[in-house]
């Protein structure tokens, strides 16, 4: 099978560290690319825990985005509950959507 290439960018003072420290190890940087991608395979995931928020990840835009989103989307929930419609909603103890009525019943729904 060819071999291919990946091509990525990265900060130049942080491949010098992931160099140096790769070479106190005995391992060029293509070696701990090559390890990191088999961990991920074989681990069926990313070999370590991430614990960066969703906001570090992901910036401030997709946070403000995110706030607007369910801003939306109460607002779009009281106008039905307001006009008499019914809203779909989750239950997350019972891990299933329903349908809430004005009334208050809930109807289940099995998918």
């Amino acid at each position: 099978m060819a071999q291919q290439f990946i091509h990525v960018r990265v900060d130049p003072a942080q491949k010098k560290d992931a160099e140096e420290i790769l070479k106190s190890l005995g391992l060029t940087m293509t070696t701990g690319i090559h390890l990191f991608l088999n961990s991920v395979i074989s681990n069926r995931g990313i070999p370590f825990e991430v614990k960066k928020s969703r906001k570090e990840l992901l910036g401030d835009r997709v946070a403000e985005m995110e706030r607007e989103y369910q801003r939306v989307v109460a607002e779009d929930i009281e106008r039905s509950r307001t006009e008499g419609y019914p809203v779909a909603l989750y239950d997350k103890v019972k891990k299933k959507a329903y349908l809430e009525y004005p009334d208050g019943m809930r109807e289940y729904v099995d998918v």
